[in-house]
């Protein structure tokens, strides 16, 4: 009788200890598109950093392949994320709408560099009026007030997904 209560305590044990495979799985893809994030965005040879050289030697149109390049990326990371089977675990849904929500409004303040790129190619054409530039002015301040509005909202879905991160964490046992 004491051997069988003690196995049953250990298969007890084992079972609430044990980790999901589709949690660790999750946890793994969402570590691995941080480091995707992480590299698009400032990684050496990245999008981005092809982005301003190309800015740099006004070459705009590589400027706007260097974003495509940056865009289909993103994608890539989402699509993943999208596609995990997370039947079943705790929190899995909510930490895999979170992340998504996340990455596609990062991905939707990068793609606004598209808008900046045109209105820096008008603001240094020559054949541009007076007009043409004032309205240029206007039109970069407005993408810069879009752009810190964006900010603002990429900050709350952070939190968001750090939150909902730390309870999948700890009822999964990932910590």
């Amino acid at each position: 009788m004491v051997q069988r209560n003690i196995f049953f305590t250990l298969l007890i044990f084992c079972l609430i200890a044990c980790q999901s495979k589709k949690a660790v799985q999750l946890n793994t893809v969402l570590a691995n598109s941080e480091r995707t994030v992480f590299n698009i965005m400032v990684g050496k040879n990245g999008p981005n950093e092809r982005k301003l050289k190309c800015i740099i030697d006004c070459d705009f149109k590589c400027a706007l392949q260097a974003i495509d390049d940056k865009e289909q990326a993103f994608n890539k990371v989402i699509n993943e994320i999208n596609a995990l089977e997370i039947k079943d675990v705790e929190y899995g849904n909510d930490l895999k709408k979170a992340a998504i929500s996340y990455y596609d409004a990062l991905k939707q303040l990068e793609m606004s560099d598209r808008r900046e790129i045109a209105l820096q190619q008008l603001s240094q054409d020559k054949n541009s009026t007076i007009q043409v530039r004032d309205r240029v002015t206007t039109n970069q301040r407005e993408l810069l007030n879009q752009k810190l509005e964006m900010r603002k909202l990429i900050n709350q879905k952070e939190n968001k997904l750090s939150e909902v991160k730390r309870r999948f964490n700890s009822v999964n046992h990932l910590n």
